[in-house]
This record gives structure tokens, C-alpha cells and sequence, in this order.
């Protein structure tokens, strides 16, 4: 039982980061200038090449689509969008 509350408590939490992150407000383009590959990364301006590919694949690990396949189609929708942000990210800073 107490299991089953920490995996439904789990869920909550990841859907309500999904969310705030990818909340219509936020900008998510490598064309917006106000766009910030850095924090969509989570990694502080001028990180390493290392950081960089450290933070795209711990963030790609946290945010894949199959990982949150079972909770929903909504919630796989967003993650898709939340990679495709990480990898515009991750493209644009390896250049």
C-alpha cells in the first residue's frame, strides 16, 4: 500500500514539473531571443563540453517519453515537446 503511494506521489510530482516546464508561456525556440539553451539544460553560461552532455543526457533520462508512457498520453505529449527543447539545447551549444 505504502508502495503504491510513493509510485502515485512520484507521478504527481513528475506531471507538475512537466507542466511548469512546458507551460504555453514559456519559450522553447532556438529563434526567440529571449531563449536560453543554458537553462533549458539547467547548467550555469560557459559550462564545459563535458557539463553540457552530462546535463543533456541526465535531463533526456528524466524527461524521455517512454518513461512516462504509462501515465498518460497528455503527459508522454509533453515530454515529447520537453525533448525536442533539450535537444534544440544541446544542439546549439555543441556547435
Amino acid at each position: 500500500m505504502i508502495r503504491w503511494l510513493l509510485v502515485l506521489a512520484l507521478v504527481l510530482l513528475v506531471a507538475r514539473r512537466l507542466r511548469r516546464l512546458l507551460a504555453p508561456g514559456r519559450s522553447r525556440g532556438a529563434r526567440d531571443p529571449a531563449w536560453d539553451p543554458y537553462a533549458e539544460l539547467g547548467i550555469s553560461p560557459g559550462a564545459s563540453r563535458d557539463a553540457i552532455t552530462r546535463a543533456y543526457h541526465e535531463q533526456l533520462k528524466r524527461y524521455h517519453p517512454d518513461r512516462v508512457a504509462d501515465l498518460g498520453v497528455e503527459l508522454q505529449e509533453l515530454a515529447h515537446h520537453k525533448t525536442i527543447a533539450l535537444r534544440r539545447a544541446y544542439d546549439e551549444l555543441r556547435r
